[in-house]
């Protein structure tokens, strides 16, 4: 009802037909969800996902700032609440289980889960 006394209040205004009607199609169109899936259920066919133990802004920070500095790592995503890290590599790449797995024990927060294209580990993987 707002959006409508809204629109009636613009056109009194000297806002012209298409303006109300651009307005109108804002308020009522779906918004697209994000083109990037980043779950810590199922992660895109190249995506590493990793529950963690506890997590705080500290832990995020020294996180983001580490893999920030990998070449191949495109985003990096940590979730305090879910307690998981998501690393999103450049395409055409694929990351190593075993490599990502030692940077995160060498920061400190060895994963509980680590979800990847080459299967699911809950310890450090050989390769």
């Amino acid at each position: 009802m707002e959006e409508v006394k809204m629109m009636l209040s613009l056109k009194r205004n000297g806002l012209g037909m298409v303006t109300l009607a651009t307005l109108a199609f804002a308020l009522i169109a779906p918004t697209p969800a994000s083109a990037e899936p980043v779950s810590a259920k199922e992660p895109a066919s190249n995506q590493i996902v990793m529950t963690v133990g506890e997590m705080c802004g500290g832990c995020v920070k020294r996180i983001t700032a580490r893999f920030d500095s990998v070449d191949a790592v495109t985003k990096v995503v940590c979730s305090i609440e879910k307690k998981s890290v998501t690393l999103v590599p450049k395409d055409g790449v694929k990351l190593s289980p075993k490599g990502i797995w030692e940077i995160m024990e060498s920061i400190g927060k060895t994963p509980k889960k680590m979800i990847t294209p080459d299967g699911t580990f809950t310890s450090k993987p050989k390769r």
